[in-house]
C-alpha cells in the first residue's frame, strides 16, 4: 500500500533529519571542537542505518529526494511514486527541525539549527562539485549495497550508512555536505518561521547537485552491469 510507504518516509527521514541536525546543534553549542564533524558525520551514518534497516523492507528507505530521482532514472522505481516520496521526505526534514528546535529551544535557532550552507569563502562552483561528488558516493553506495542482487546480505545499512557519514567527513567544510534536498530544507523552513537567517538564495544548488551526482552514479552503475553481463554471457559461450 502506498500510503505504508510514505508514513515510512516520513518516518525514516525525520530519524535521519532530526540526529543529524541535532548533533550539529550540539557541537556548535559546546563550542565546535575539533572532533565536531566527526561527530555529526557518526550521528547521520547511524541515524541513517537505524532507519535503513527499520524501514527498507516497507518503502526502500529512500529517505533522500536524491536517491529516489536516481532509483527513478534507473527504471527500479516508477515515476508515478517519484512526487509521494519527495514529498514525504520534505515533510520529514520539516518535522525533524522542529523537533531540533522543541529539543534544543532557541538556542538551536541562534546557532543556525544545522542548517547546511556554503562554508566561508566557498564558491557556488565548489559547492556544486562537493555536493555532487559527495551524492555520487551515497548513490554508488546505494546501488552496489542495496540494488546489487549479488551484495552481500544484510550489511546495505552499515555500508550506506558509512557512505553518508565518509562523504560528511571529505565535504562538509565546503557546503555542509547536505546531497539531500530534505536535509537543507527542513532547517531552512523551520529558521524561516522562527526568526533565523535561512540562506534561501542557495537552496538551487542543494535541489540540482546532489541529483545531478545522483543521477550519474545510477548511469555508471548501468553501464557497468551491462558491461559485466556481456562479458559473463561471451565467457559462458
Amino acid at each position: 500500500m502506498f500510503a505504508r510507504k510514505l508514513i515510512a518516509e516520513v518516518a525514516g527521514t525525520t530519524i535521519l533529519c532530526l540526529f543529524g541536525i541535532s548533533a550539529a546543534v550540539s557541537v556548535v553549542s559546546a563550542g565546535n571542537e575539533p572532533s565536531g564533524l566527526l561527530i555529526v558525520a557518526l550521528a547521520h551514518g547511524l541515524a541513517l542505518m537505524a532507519g535503513i534497516y527499520a524501514f527498507g523492507a516497507i518503502s526502500g528507505a529512500h529517505f533522500n529526494p536524491t536517491v529516489t530521482v536516481a532509483l527513478a532514472v534507473s527504471g527500479r522505481l516508477p515515476w508515478r511514486e517519484v512526487p509521494g516520496y519527495v514529498g514525504a521526505q520534505l515533510v520529514g526534514g520539516v518535522l525533524a527541525a522542529s523537533l531540533a528546535h522543541l529539543v534544543h529551544g532557541s538556542r538551536a535557532i541562534e546557532v543556525g539549527l544545522g542548517a547546511t550552507a556554503f562554508g566561508s569563502g566557498v564558491s557556488v562552483t565548489q559547492a556544486v562539485i562537493a555536493e555532487a561528488l559527495g551524492a555520487f558516493i551515497l548513490v554508488t553506495a546505494v546501488f552496489a549495497l542495496a540494488v546489487n542482487p549479488n551484495a552481500p546480505k544484510g550489511l546495505h545499512g552499515v555500508g550506506i550508512g558509512l557512505a553518508l557519514a565518509t562523504q560528511i567527513l571529505a565535504f562538509g567544510p565546503v557546503a555542509g555536505a547536505s546531497v539531500n534536498l530534505a536535509r537543507t530544507f527542513g532547517p531552512d523552513v523551520v529558521l524561516t518561521f522562527a526568526g533565523g537567517d535561512p540562506a534561501w538564495a542557495q537552496l538551487p544548488v542543494y535541489l540540482v547537485a546532489p541529483v545531478f551526482g545522483g543521477v550519474l552514479a545510477a548511469g555508471l552503475y548501468a553501464l557497468l552491469t551491462s558491461v559485466s553481463r556481456r562479458v559473463h554471457v561471451t565467457q559462458g559461450s
